[in-house]
């Protein structure tokens, strides 16, 4: 198994559009991938062809189960859904205290990985909850996505001094960041980007040109590959994955089998 987790201190900043189509690259590449919406908004669904009235999720069911896999839902070939789904406040409530409970995510998410060459991706809601510290007690690696902008840089500090996530990260996990939404015209976006790269060289495993093959995608609610596969978003969205991939290989004894050998 091989768990992700992708947050981000604030809202706004293309996560789950980053979330979503790292599912699709990493699927390309011949992984099995198992994708979670942890977000109340429930916004990940609509990057999967998942009609807007259509409000069925798993969490009206997830602490009730340890076996996760009935409640996900096939959105193409070797890609499995999680929608958060459309439930009331009493039940957002019932399911954060169960994600404060030790252990409670270890089942569901091993079920969701039992098949060799699964890669499993948890989107999760900004700023700080009970998913972020939940599901970063297990990732092996955490993505946090920042802008290129100064809002965003205004909370790097936090992320940096390890006070945004638990201090009980597992030993061998890692970390890394990407930068979104960067445009070289912009002045400002160019020094964040400079200063991202001076500090975070290393785990900067990827930077997102703007490009309006996103918005486009999203609104035919298709990832950026099919939308536009020689786009630059398309490209940078490629060398992510790469990035991520590699990561992965390199976590001794969490590195999914490939199949096919996809490189």
């Amino acid at each position: 198994m091989a768990l992700i987790s992708v947050d981000s201190p604030k809202g706004g900043v293309g996560k789950t559009t980053c979330a979503a189509n790292l599912a699709y690259g990493i699927r390309r590449l011949g992984y099995r991938v198992a994708v979670i919406d942890f977000d109340a908004q429930n916004a990940l669904r609509l990057h999967f062809g998942v009609s807007l009235s259509d409000g069925a999720g798993y969490v009206h069911s997830a602490v009730d189960q340890d076996d996760w896999r009935p409640l996900a839902r096939s959105v193409g070939d070797g890609i499995q859904l999680l929608p958060y789904g459309e439930v009331p406040r009493f039940e957002r409530q019932v399911f954060d205290r169960a994600l404060e409970e030790p252990g409670f995510l270890n089942r569901p998410l091993g079920s969701l990985a039992s098949t060799p060459g699964t890669v499993v991706i948890a989107d999760l809601p900004p700023g700080d909850s009970s998913a972020l510290w939940a599901v970063s007690r297990l990732a092996d690696l955490r993505i946090t996505v920042l802008l290129a902008d100064s809002a965003s840089l205004s909370l790097l500090p936090r992320v940096e001094s390890g006070d945004f996530f638990p201090e009980d990260v597992p030993a061998g996990s890692r970390h890394g960041f990407i930068l979104n939404q960067v445009d070289p015209r912009q002045r400002l976006n160019t020094e964040v980007k400079e200063i991202m790269e001076r500090r975070h060289g290393s785990e900067l495993l990827g930077e997102i040109h703007r490009d309006e093959a996103f918005p486009e995608a999203n609104a035919r609610q298709r990832s950026v590959f099919e939308q536009a596969p020689h786009s630059r978003g398309a490209a940078d969205m490629k060398q992510c994955v790469n990035r991520v991939l590699q990561q992965l290989a390199e976590i001794g004894g969490t590195a999914v089998e490939v199949p096919g050998g996809a490189s």
